[in-house]
C-alpha cells in the first residue's frame, strides 16, 4: 500500500504555524540538557564547525555556537524557510558564533557550504524520514575524517499516564495512527545504532538516554499541541473525529489540574561516531 501524503509539501506530518513552531521551542527547552551533554561528550569545542540537519527554530544551533564560540561556525540545513529565515535572524541578533542557514530538502541537498564538518548532527529529524539510512549517508558525505556524526531521536516504546488516564487513549490512537499511516517511525532511538552500522558508519563510539517523568500539569499542553498539530494529518488519513477531539482538550486539562497523574515522556536516545 503506498504511504498516505500529507498536505505539507515536505511532507512534515506536523502543521507548520506559528503554535508548532511555539511547540517545537518549548519541546527543544525540555530537551536541552540532553543535547548539551552529548555535545559535550563528543568534543565540541571552540573554533569547529558544526551542521544541524533539521534546524527548525535554531534551539540546538544556539547550543552549538555557545561552544564553537566567535572562531566557530554552525550551519543550520532546514526544509521550512519561515521557520530558518527566524532562527537565523535570532541568532545573528543574539551573536556569539558565526551562523549561517541553507534552505533545503535533505534528500535533495548536495554540497553544503562550509562541508565537510566537525560535527554533523541531527535531532528528533530521522524519525520524520522514511529513508532515514539515506538521510544518514548524506551526514556521513558532509563530515571530514575525524570529525563526529551524531543524532538524538524518540523512542515512543514507554510513553504513558500513570495512574491510567482515559485521555491518553485518545492521544494515543491519534498520534500512533497517524505516525504508522504516514510511515514515521515510533522506535526511531532505539534503530539508531543499527542505522549506523547499516550505513557503514560503524557501532557507535557512545550512547546516552534520557526520559522524564514528570507532573502531567507539565505536559499536558505539549500534549495537546502535539494531538492538535497531527489532526491534518489525521484529516487526510481518515481517522479523526471532531467529537473526539473536543473531549480529548477538555479530558486532558480535566486531569492536568487533577493533580494525582504523572507523565512518563519519550525516551531521547542519542548515538555518535568519530569517523576514521
Amino acid at each position: 500500500m503506498a504511504q498516505a501524503q500529507t498536505s505539507n509539501p515536505d511532507g512534515y506530518i506536523h502543521a507548520r504555524d506559528d503554535e508548532e513552531y511555539q511547540r517545537l521551542r518549548n519541546q527543544a527547552g525540555m530537551w536541552q540538557g540532553a543535547t548539551e551533554a552529548l555535545l559535550d561528550r563528543v568534543g565540541l569545542g571552540p573554533g569547529m564547525t558544526c551542521l544541524d540537519v533539521g534546524s527548525g527554530p535554531g534551539a540546538v544551533m544556539r547550543l552549538m555556537g555557545d561552544r564553537v564560540g566567535p572562531s566557530g561556525k554552525v550551519t543550520g540545513l532546514e526544509i521550512d524557510g519561515t521557520l530558518g529565515a527566524q532562527a537565523l535572524a535570532d541568532l545573528k541578533a543574539e551573536g556569539g558564533a558565526e551562523f549561517a542557514l541553507v534552505e533545503a530538502n535533505v534528500m535533495e541537498a548536495g554540497t553544503i557550504p562550509g562541508a565537510p564538518f566537525d560535527l554533523t548532527y541531527c535531532r528528533l529529524f530521522l524519525m520524520h524520514m522514511q529513508e532515514p539510512v539515506i538521510a544518514l549517508e548524506k551526514m556521513l558525505g558532509w563530515t571530514k575524517p575525524g570529525g563526529v556524526v551524531a543524532a538524538q531521536e524518540f523512542d515512543f516504546g514507554g510513553i504513558a499516564v500513570e495512574p491510567l488516564c482515559p485521555a491518553m487513549g485518545e492521544f494515543n490512537r491519534l498520534f500512533e495512527g497517524v505516525f504508522r499511516g504516514h510511515g514515521r517511525n515510533l522506535r526511531a532511538g532505539r534503530q539508531l545504532p543499527a542505522q549506523f552500522e547499516g550505513v557503514g558508519i560503524g557501532a557507535p563510539d557512545g550512547t546516552l538516554a534520557d526520559v522524564k517523568f514528570l507532573p502531567l500539569s507539565d505536559m499536558a499542553a505539549m500534549l495537546i499541541g502535539v494531538y492538535q498539530g497531527l489532526f491534518a494529518s489525521a484529516v487526510e488519513l481518515g481517522i479523526a473525529d471532531r467529537a473526539l477531539a473536543e473531549a480529548f482538550k477538555t479530558d486532558m486539562a480535566e486531569a492536568a489540574a487533577d493533580g494525582r497523574y504523572y507523565c512518563l515522556t519519550p525516551t531521547l536516545i542519542g548515538v555518535w561516531k568519530r569517523l576514521a
